[in-house]
């Protein structure tokens, strides 16, 4: 088992490192609203397989034209870099994000899926009529810290600091104000939160954001609270701040802009330990119930591996006079180059072989072989579903071919003879950890 999963890291690393898909934003340049623009992104790594790039757009200033496009949306599909040209509009005065994500396929030895993000802020500059109205907007801000939080920002301390981001007085009552903030800082699970929201002059809801620092204090925090509020309050004019920690990983509901750094996911291993109950045909001399349990390895960038064992205990044999009681267990190693996961669901076929033993444990017939050593050739289509945090639940179908089947004998005669193909079905639950 050792060896095969030093194998399966080694495929694993040598498939990662030898084909990874890029991609790149080019900035369109300042966008005023009512502009249309194409927003080139540049691919590479692609090889000659097929290619889908996803784009799509975080705010209301930017609207993307096209959801989806392929390789033959490229300028030269047959190019080592290419390039796709993704329209937008520039709907409204403000700032957006666009995203981009794009899947294709590595091939080696064999194929698999590959991925890579991007994002580019892409900012839109207001009509003249557009910019006076938004430069006289006055907002109200509404800040509290809940328990534990007594060291971030307070309420005037961040009303002080973005009217000096701004240069401006902006803040004055709910009852005057064009834009109603409400926000909230609190410890939670091991990190500073800020939660923020923005409310118009007729209590309609324009956007909500979640930020998230996991530094020792709450002070990256505070820099990010006070550039997401001036940028609410005013994104054409609010100056320019570095990029936030990289902490920063987590939206919600986007509606108010913000530059959040994109982070690449390092591959992870995913573990899931199962335990399921069994209804067995052709194993043992008659139907059985048993129980099944299995330990699946799906290591990065490789098919997943499973180690599994089974035991059914107690079914009778029998012919007219004399019987005798069998009880099987067994254990194997599959794996499973059909590997399909999508949305918590996800589907295994696997092949491998299985190593066990058929014991007489009871009766009065004089069976002469009360041990036998067994092995079988083993097919298995497994279902999982990740139900609710590590909990899952699966359902498997399997086909056993037993190396042997030649009969036991009870006073020189055959008394039960194995069936030459067996199978069984098994449904329980388990946990899964990555």
């Amino acid at each position: 088992m050792r060896a095969l999963l030093i194998v399966a890291t080694w495929l694993a690393a040598t498939s990662t490192a030898a084909a990874q898909l890029e991609v790149e934003l080019a900035d369109p340049g300042a966008l005023t609203v009512g502009d249309r623009a194409e927003v080139i992104a540049s691919v590479r790594g692609a090889a000659s397989h097929p290619l889908l790039l996803t784009p799509r757009a975080e705010g209301t200033a930017l609207e993307v034209v096209r959801g989806r496009l392929l390789r033959a949306d490229a300028r030269d599909p047959d190019a080592s870099v290419l390039e796709l040209r993704i329209p937008v509009v520039a709907r409204r005065a403000g700032t957006s994000v666009l995203r981009v994500s794009v899947s294709g396929y590595a091939c080696e030895a064999r194929c698999r899926r590959v991925e890579a993000t991007a994002s580019l802020v892409v900012r839109v500059r207001p009509q003249a009529s557009q910019k006076r109205a938004k430069q006289a907007r006055s907002s109200s801000l509404g800040w509290v810290r809940l328990p534990g939080a007594e060291s971030c920002l307070g309420a005037a301390a961040l009303a002080r600091r973005v009217e000096a981001r701004l240069g401006r007085d902006v803040f004055v009552s709910a009852a005057d104000a064009g834009v109603s903030v409400e926000g909230r800082a609190e410890w939670t699970e091991g990190e500073w939160r800020a939660v923020i929201a923005v409310e118009g002059d007729g209590g309609e809801a324009l956007g909500e954001r979640t930020l998230s620092s996991r530094a020792e204090s709450c002070d990256e925090l505070g820099e990010m609270v006070v550039t997401v509020v001036a940028l609410t309050i005013d994104p054409l004019t609010a100056p320019e701040e570095p990029p936030p920690p990289r902490e920063v990983v987590r939206t919600e509901r986007v509606e108010v802009p913000v530059e959040v750094p994109v982070e690449v996911e390092a591959p992870r291993w995913r573990v899931e330990i199962d335990a399921s109950g069994v209804g067995a045909l052709g194993l043992t001399p008659g139907p059985t119930l048993g129980g099944l349990t299995a330990v699946i390895v799906e290591p990065p960038g490789f098919v997943p591996l499973v180690l599994e064992g089974a035991l059914l205990p107690f079914t009778r044999a029998s012919d007219g006079v004399r019987h005798a009681d069998f009880l099987h267990a067994h254990a194997g190693l599959q794996i499973c180059p059909l590997a399909l996961r999508d949305e918590g669901l996800a589907l295994h076929g696997c092949v491998g072989a299985d190593a066990g033993a058929v014991f007489v444990v009871g009766g009065d017939a004089n069976v002469t072989e009360r041990e036998r050593v067994t092995g079988f050739g083993h097919a298995a289509l497994r279902g999982h579903w990740d139900v609710v945090g590590p909990l899952t639940v699966r359902l498997g179908l399997h086909l056993l071919v037993p190396f042997r089947h030649d009969p036991f004998v009870a006073d020189g005669v055959a008394f039960y003879r194995p069936d030459p193909i067996a199978g069984f079905f098994d449904l329980g639950v388990g946990v899964h950890l990555e």
